[in-house]
């Protein structure tokens, strides 16, 4: 059965890839969309169609008639295929213009491409997925993104980010933050607060990687999110002073020659 259903699909694909090569607007590959999640994880990805290249949302090209259609190239292939949403718990999926893993493996690893098409219109761009591992202290290849907070300026929040979309506002999910390796408890002056993080008043001991693991139950299964940002705690603007021109002075005359 499955391999009758690998052969329909690939039969299917071949007509609809040769029939819009023909008039197919190619947005190439987003590289700018550089799209890494953590192995073993959750992750959902929306077509960056609808972001950045076309000027109507999802719903006005369904309603339209127009079909999305997802497949994706193997890390170090050349092959598009499409993606098999027949895995066993629908570990793959899509809802609407949503691609859902549930959870990720290594070997999601590639370039995935969105199409939008009917008879007369086709639009597609691919975008790389990268799954990558963590070690026991969050390390990883990912790209963490870097957080300012204001020296001894009072209080200042980190909010857990790319949270949102996962899992409804009636799931109460569990949130647990680090500091490095450290679980954040009994801090001086650091205290968790569900999605936020508090520093009552930053210090530069204060600088590192903080991560909130967020745990939430969907339909009988238990599921992680972990986020890692860098904060790095800079001088207050309250001491900020306007600059000072030391050259040229009042005193220093430029001529200019004709």
């Amino acid at each position: 059965m499955t391999l009758l259903w690998c052969v329909v699909s690939l039969y299917f694909y071949g007509i609809l890839q040769s029939d819009a090569s023909e008039r197919c607007d190619d947005w190439g590959l987003d590289t700018m969309r550089q799209i890494q999640v953590f192995e073993d994880e959750p992750a959902r990805i929306k077509c960056p169609l609808f972001e950045h290249f076309l000027k109507f949302n999802y719903s006005t090209a369904h309603s339209a008639g127009l079909t999305l259609i997802w497949y994706w190239t193997r890390q170090d292939r050349d092959l598009e295929e499409p993606i098999n949403f027949r895995l066993p718990e629908n570990r793959i999926s899509k809802e609407k213009d949503v691609l859902w893993f549930r959870p990720t493996l290594l070997n999601d690893t590639g370039n995935y491409t969105c199409m939008l098409r009917n008879t007369t219109y086709c639009s597609k761009v691919a975008f790389p997925l990268e799954v990558v591992q963590k070690d026991s202290c969050f390390n990883s290849p990912m790209k963490l993104p870097v957080h300012k907070l204001y020296i001894e300026y009072g209080i200042q929040r980190i909010t857990c980010p790319n949270v949102d979309g996962y899992f409804p506002s009636s799931v109460k999910p569990t949130i647990t933050w680090y500091m490095g390796c450290y679980k954040i408890q009994n801090f001086n002056n650091v205290i968790p607060e569900g999605m936020n993080l508090s520093f009552l008043i930053a210090l530069i001991s204060n600088n590192g990687n903080y991560t909130c693991v967020v745990t939430y139950p969907e339909n009988g299964r238990t599921f992680h999110l972990t986020r890692t940002l860098t904060v790095k705690v800079v001088g207050s603007p309250k001491n900020a002073v306007p600059p000072v021109i030391h050259s040229p002075n009042d005193h220093v005359v430029y001529e200019k020659e004709p």
